[in-house]
């Protein structure tokens, strides 16, 4: 197991997380907590939302569960194993296809009923982020 192949499982982490937003998404955020009991399972704790070109305005929200991309993500935690597997995950993946991994081997928050900005707030008021960064009107409405 490794990095090339680590890689190769992300990329189909990616697409799978394409495939299943809503159509017109500018934006893929996904946030993922990895926990391994000792049987060597994973579990995860997921958010996954989505900012969406709503013509005149933009949208968000989260997606719904999707089962292939949930065991996509298990399995690339799953190739981590040689190392420290990591514990957090968040995924930025943009229309044009910029990509940005995140990862974190620290107690997961949510998993444990901690609500911080880091664990939750944050993706509450990812919206807000997003238009003080884009504007509230999307370039082609």
């Amino acid at each position: 197991m490794g990095l090339a192949e680590q890689q190769e499982q992300l990329e189909t982490v990616a697409r799978r997380f394409a495939q299943v937003a809503p159509t017109g998404w500018a934006r893929l955020v996904g946030s993922w907590e990895a926990t391994v009991d000792d049987a060597g399972t994973v579990s995860l704790n997921w958010i996954t939302t989505a900012v969406v070109n709503g013509g005149d305005r933009w949208l968000y929200g989260q997606l719904g569960f999707d089962e292939q991309l949930y065991d996509e993500v298990v399995r690339l935690n799953e190739l981590s194993a040689e190392g420290t597997r990591w514990t957090t995950m968040e995924l930025l993946l943009d229309a044009d296809g910029a990509m940005r991994m995140d990862v974190g081997y620290e107690p997961p928050k949510r998993s444990q009923g901690i609500y911080d900005e880091q664990s939750l707030g944050r993706y509450e008021t990812y919206l807000d982020t997003w238009v003080a960064e884009r504007g509230p009107v999307p370039a082609n409405a």
